[in-house]
């Protein structure tokens, strides 16, 4: 799996990141309700998922198909996705929002999944993407701030083993 993961990004820029969530639509106004436990890295030809578990305490990360709705939702819910690179990214244009680096926190590895307590995604460009599942509501992405909080809010002052991968 993370032979895979790193070949991806050695290979490809980070075109697009997606968030996912439903519309539903009440008096003729549509509203976008996030599920901010996915987001999805559009990398070349793949999809990387990124998904909070163990009740916001890991992060999942699987190299997927496609954008999955990991959610029921009635009939006239709308299941959706929305680009969240313009918010995310320094240069939502820039052709170095390539992988330089990727440090992961707490890492286990099976076939199918990475699971770890955090990853960190530093791209050539110098923006950091720190991403956090510990966040409330799910995921949350940040840079150095981020870290920061996460290291200064999680439990026991626990240390993570780091690792550490050149792209």
């Amino acid at each position: 799996m993370l032979e895979k993961l790193t070949g991806i990004f050695k290979n490809n820029s980070v075109q697009d990141i997606y968030l996912v969530g439903f519309v539903d639509i009440e008096d003729g106004a549509a509203k976008f309700y996030p599920d901010m436990r996915l987001y999805y890295f559009e990398v070349g030809e793949h999809c990387i998922e990124f998904e909070s578990i163990d009740q916001y305490s890991k992060l999942s990360v699987s190299i997927v198909d496609s954008i999955r709705y990991k959610f029921e939702y009635d009939e006239d819910m709308l299941p959706c996705k929305t680009s969240v690179r313009q918010i995310i990214f320094t240069d939502s244009m820039s052709a170095k929002n390539t992988v330089k680096s990727i440090i992961i926190y707490g890492m286990e590895l099976n076939k199918e999944q990475l699971i770890c307590d955090s990853i960190q995604l530093n791209l050539n460009n110098g923006q950091e993407l720190f991403i956090d599942p510990s966040f409330y509501f799910g995921i949350n992405i940040g840079g150095a701030e981020q870290r920061k909080f996460w290291i200064e809010n999680f439990e026991n002052d626990t240390k993570h083993a780091e690792t550490i991968i050149e792209i």
